[in-house]
């Protein structure tokens, strides 16, 4: 036995989650905002962490903010937790589910973490492919949902990389099918007209995972949280790592949650954007997009190696996504500012006629 053999062997099987880095001057590769947080607001920010105690540890979980992200959700304080990131969350709820025997339904393809996480917590994943159009089967999920030994539903809504969602209807459906848990990540749920949290009332076997990283601008600062019965809350919070959101995070999200009025004209602006793009590449030949509900389109071209490797060498970087299930011809842009996004639609054009 050889000291990496002290690893789980379902650890040492997997390939982990990498992401190449390119030196591209326009960069639509990872569905971030194309706005900053505005250079004013961080300066107040970094005054007011200047006068702060570094030597001292922050609160387990700072309680101004969960009451501050219950506030702007329109639910109540109990049922939240606040981490440093909603992908530390999606970690911490794999954690106390997860484990051998248990089966977690995740459709595909989606975000790839979840897979990896409940691999590492020893489940297993029960993948759902998604309709031949890339939407959520919903008849296919609730079937699985009804499987001996499913404890865990995950739906990314909208769904990365794909942008298709699960509309309140037939997540109702879904989740009275099963005692399962369901977990719906709404990363993106800010451009979508519908939210899963309208439906905690009635289902306590819900959980809502909600971010700062995408619609706020403010994926450098890591803020995630979760909203669930407060039950449920009360047992998922067992496995949460205490001081785990900084002081830093925790100053810059209370200060970024106070300009509300701003963070909506910037999701109006994407999702303006995200049509007129759309519109756009439906009209280049040889070129398929799909609808989103996400600030990111997936789109099909006949060569997207060719086409990514393209844009590189124009400057402009997008996903590619051909190593995801179903995915072999597709290609996954995140909507910028209308410059960035004439700049891609310009040189995807000239990248076609290679």
């Amino acid at each position: 036995m050889t000291y990496l053999q002290n690893i789980k062997p379902e650890v040492r099987a997997l390939h982990g989650y990498h992401l190449t880095a390119y030196d591209c001057p326009i960069k639509l590769n990872q569905n971030e905002s194309p706005f900053d947080v505005p250079d004013s607001l961080k300066d107040d920010i970094l005054r007011a962490v200047r006068n702060k105690s570094w030597s001292r540890y922050p609160e387990p979980m700072q309680m101004d903010l969960v009451e501050a992200l219950a506030d702007h959700a329109g639910v109540q304080p109990g049922g939240l937790i606040v981490c440093n990131g909603s992908n530390t969350l999606v970690q911490l709820v794999l954690g106390v589910v997860s484990a051998p025997g248990v089966q977690v339904v995740i459709p595909s393809p989606s975000f790839s973490l979840y897979g990896l996480y409940t691999d590492i917590f020893s489940g297993r994943v029960l993948d759902i492919p998604l309709t031949e159009n890339y939407g959520f089967d919903i008849p296919a999920l609730c079937r699985a949902a009804s499987e001996k030994n499913v404890r865990l539903i995950i739906l990314c809504s909208p769904n990365n990389p794909t942008g298709c969602a699960i509309s309140n209807t037939d997540l109702d459906k879904l989740l009275s099918s099963t005692s399962a848990l369901v977990m719906v990540d709404e990363a993106y749920g800010e451009f979508y007209d519908q939210t899963a949290i309208d439906l905690l009332p009635k289902h306590p076997n819900l959980i809502v995972l909600k971010t700062l990283s995408k619609a706020f601008g403010a994926a450098g600062i890591r803020i995630g949280y979760l909203i669930a019965h407060p039950d449920l809350r009360d047992e998922i919070i067992k496995g949460k790592i205490p001081f785990d959101i900084n002081i830093f995070s925790h100053t810059a999200a209370m200060a970024i949650l106070n300009h509300k009025d701003l963070i909506q004209k910037r999701i109006a602006f994407i999702c303006s954007e995200r049509e007129r793009v759309f519109q756009a590449l439906a009209k280049i030949e040889g070129v398929t997009p799909y609808p989103s509900h996400a600030n990111l389109i997936l789109f099909e071209v006949a060569d997207p190696d060719l086409v990514f490797t393209g844009l590189i060498e124009q400057g402009v970087l997008i996903r590619n996504v051909t190593s995801y299930p179903m995915l072999d011809r597709a290609l996954r842009v995140s909507i910028g500012t209308e410059r960035e996004n004439d700049r891609f639609l310009e040189a995807l054009e000239r990248a076609l006629e290679q």
